[in-house]
């Protein structure tokens, strides 16, 4: 039995078109500065199935990377809906919505997670797992910003915005 357990959102504010955000989120296929990946295995237009590689933070300073394979949900530009197939977890549901702001992006990241093994296993989540999740949700988030933000100084079509607001 898994009992879920709903880690606290992350929103931030983007200075960029939430339709840029939005191809960013979901330009699949690119490795990052940090190890971090993506490679689409299976593509069926809306739908796509992912293997994601994710350098997670762990305690002291070290860093491990974790691999998932996850389908994807494009319900563009609103949502992005992420279903875990393979990984660590045995439950991973997470979201990434976006709404238009003045022109801008609010975005919030959304996770629901689980691990086998009842109440034992929703021990080990909260006590374990949610804690670090939730710090790499924090990290992800800033550093998608800061990716959709620096594409948006580069883009013609959509410029980067100045809203007059910052994420808190």
């Amino acid at each position: 039995m898994i009992v879920p357990i709903r880690l606290k959102p992350v929103e931030l504010h983007i200075h960029a078109d939430r339709r840029l955000a939005f191809q960013v989120l979901t330009a699949f296929g690119a490795r990052q500065d940090d190890g971090s990946s993506s490679k689409v295995l299976k593509d069926e237009n809306d739908r796509k199935l992912v293997e994601f590689h994710s350098v997670i933070p762990t305690f002291g300073s070290g860093q491990k990377i974790y691999r998932t394979v996850e389908w994807v949900t494009l319900r563009g530009p609103e949502e992005i809906r992420f279903e875990g197939v393979e990984g660590p977890l045995d439950l991973l549901q997470d979201r990434f919505v976006l709404r238009d702001l003045d022109g801008c992006t609010l975005f919030r990241y959304e996770s629901t997670i689980g691990v086998k093994g009842g109440i034992a296993g929703w021990l080990k989540g909260q006590l374990l797992v949610r804690p670090t999740l939730s710090r790499f949700m924090r990290a992800h988030s800033l550093k998608l910003k800061e990716t959709i933000e620096a594409r948006a100084k580069k883009s013609r079509v959509y410029p980067h915005r100045d809203c007059g607001r910052e994420t808190p």
